[in-house]
């Protein structure tokens, strides 16, 4: 039971966070769709992606992903090239305009959660700093190697 209560706190934890990042109004000033601005999150956190590790990483369709890459690519903010080691491989990664873009995008949200936590007592915002270094040092290998 205890590790559903885990769980659960991830869950709702997630949830508070997805609601930050695709904030309506956020997302709006960027003018990109959701898909779009999970997908510069992806190939910022790689440098790189190939197409179907995108699709398999947001949980979508290949062909969704073409057409969010697609829309990207037409706004200028991401670049496709031919992986040289495998012609079938498509690279995609973010273009200065693209990095800019996202870049804005995640000081805004940083702004808006620094915000939110504005009343909450020091010792309390140290306590959930370290808990969410903590999280992201357990969690970031296990989810890399299931990759």
């Amino acid at each position: 039971m205890a590790n559903k209560k885990n769980l659960t706190a991830v869950f709702e934890l997630m949830t508070m966070l997805s609601q930050l990042v695709f904030d309506p109004q956020m997302i709006q000033k960027t003018k990109l769709s959701k898909n779009e601005l999970l997908i510069l999150a992806l190939i910022k956190d790689a440098t790189q992606s190939s197409m179907s590790e995108l699709a398999k990483a947001i949980g979508t369709s290949p062909a969704q992903v073409t057409r969010s890459v697609t829309s990207l690519e037409n706004k200028k903010l991401v670049q496709r090239t031919i992986n040289p080691q495998n012609r079938r491989i498509i690279i995609v990664t973010l273009t200065h305009q693209g990095n800019a873009l996202f870049s804005q995008h995640e000081q805004a949200v940083q702004t808006k959660l620094q915000q939110q936590l504005i009343n909450v007592p020091a010792a309390d915002y140290e306590r959930l700093n370290l808990a969410i270094k903590q999280a992201v040092a357990i969690l970031k290998p296990t989810l890399q190697q299931n990759k």
